[in-house]
């Protein structure tokens, strides 16, 4: 048995293999709360805007969003506030293989091996404009599921954007 504290530390031990120099991203998480990892062989990156994971769930904020997000999920989901042009987005950490086939409208995949800002393991809640695990990691290679993810993009974006094409 574990703790969520010592699950939190092995993913954190887990995503810094994603990292150009393990050292420095370390260092970074420390002093920062954030550092840049590339995402490629351990994990792909799906960013999703704030409107869309909102309409799906039915909450209108990132804090109110988040108990259902992570059951709806069930795999880690970063919250970036300054995503989307300042409106917010989420960014969900799928299997790797999910990069060769994903094509979800309303979502976008990160470019493999292109940095992205990931917050430290415990930044687990807002700070200012900076991104914060709305879903943490509940161990290594935890992720979301493909299907979920698509499911819950694809819900929202019918939410958004209704049969007569009108955007809401």
């Amino acid at each position: 048995m574990t703790t969520r504290s010592e699950r939190r530390m092995a993913s954190g031990h887990w995503l810094l293999a994603a990292a150009d120099s393990i050292r420095d991203a370390n260092a970074r998480w420390r002093d920062d709360g954030e550092a840049w990892l590339r995402p490629g062989a351990l994990f792909t990156a799906v960013m999703i805007s704030a409107a869309v994971v909102h309409s799906a769930i039915g909450e209108a904020t990132p804090q109110r969003c988040v108990p259902r997000l992570g059951d709806a999920l069930d795999g880690p989901v970063i919250f970036d506030p300054a995503a989307f042009r300042q409106a917010g987005g989420y960014t969900a950490l799928l299997p790797a293989s999910a990069s060769r086939f994903w094509n979800v409208p309303s979502t976008t995949l990160h470019p493999a091996r292109a940095l992205l800002l990931v917050p430290a393991p415990e930044r687990c809640a807002p700070v200012k404009d900076r991104p914060w695990w709305a879903v943490p990691l509940d161990g290594p290679a935890q992720l979301c599921s493909t299907a979920l993810l698509a499911s819950l993009a694809s819900l929202g974006r019918r939410r958004l954007i209704p049969s007569d094409g009108e955007l809401r």
